[in-house]
């Protein structure tokens, strides 16, 4: 039966008992809306009086669903920011070990680096100075042997 009709039933033609939004009324009022004598702006009054109410109750029902809702997302929601921040703490410690790790290889390589410099350098110096002097233009021992010795 829908609440906010043209018509208004009095309580006699509910089967049993009037319906549940009419206990927080006095019983005067609810006998009084019964009263064919009473005034028709009383009825109205009345009637309106207990549509109001209706309604606010179905406000404050809606209200409460959504605090619920809103309720129940934000305890979804600091789970999920829990987990993320989880997450980020992980990865920042893998990258802080990454981080540590890449500057152990740069540094290695480095050393590396400067050691294969030096062993060049060593090896110039020693090819140097295993390598014949070249002969004067004058000297016996100026042929292709000696320029041989250089292309090695």
């Amino acid at each position: 039966m829908p609440t906010h009709s043209s018509t208004f039933l009095p309580f006699s033609s509910f089967p049993h008992s009037p319906p549940s939004y009419f206990a927080e009324f006095p019983m005067a009022v609810l006998v009084h809306c019964d009263d064919p004598a009473a005034p028709p702006e009383e009825l109205r009054r009345l009637r309106r009086m207990i549509s109001n109410r209706e309604s606010a109750r179905r406000s404050r029902a809606r209200k409460k669903r959504h605090l619920e809702g809103l309720r129940f997302q934000l305890s979804r929601l600091r789970a999920s920011n829990r987990e993320l921040a989880e997450r980020l703490a992980g990865l920042a410690h893998r990258s802080l070990l990454v981080r540590r790790d890449n500057d152990g290889l740069l540094a290695e390589a480095s050393a590396l680096s400067w050691q294969l410099s030096k062993l060049r350098r060593t090896a110039a110096l020693k090819h140097a100075v295993h390598r014949p002097a070249p002969p004067t233009p004058a000297s016996p021992h100026y042929d292709l042997a000696w320029v041989a010795s250089l292309m090695a």
